[in-house]
């Protein structure tokens, strides 16, 4: 059984505030990535468990990342990359609404798989743009 890794403490909430609001652009996508896979997991143990209040938080929660995700895209400078993100956005939308309202946690294996493969390319994206140049030699 997954356990709720969200503290509720001030100290916490500070740290992650911090955390976000030091970090660049493709860093805070991977954390928006980090978090909605965090709570399709909750969601799905909610269903699992017959909680209907996690249900519907870790799904809410879930919903508004990935709709504030979608929202973002730039059509036109992303052209078919962004055309292809939101379709798959859209997808994981309409999936999180049947796992809903049938009670299906497995409706969020597709969405969850999405996301962590999301994560992972935008996790390398990061970590190349943290790696000092190499000057060319002359």
């Amino acid at each position: 059984m997954m356990m709720n890794t969200f503290p509720n403490t001030a100290a916490a909430s500070r740290y992650r505030q911090t955390e976000v609001l030091t970090t660049s652009s493709v860093q805070l996508i991977v954390l928006l990535y980090d978090s909605a896979i965090q709570a399709v997991e909750l969601a799905s143990d909610g269903i699992a468990r017959q909680h209907q209040p996690d249900k519907a938080r870790f799904l809410g929660r879930a919903v508004g990342i990935v709709s504030e995700l979608s929202s973002v895209l730039d059509f036109e400078r992303g052209g078919e990359i962004a055309k292809s993100l939101y379709r798959l956005y859209d997808y994981m939308l309409s999936e999180f609404t049947q796992a809903n309202l049938r009670n299906d946690a497995r409706r969020l294996d597709g969405p969850l798989r999405c996301l962590k493969e999301m994560r992972g390319a935008w996790h390398t994206v990061a970590q190349q743009q943290n790696q000092p140049m190499a000057l060319p030699r002359g």
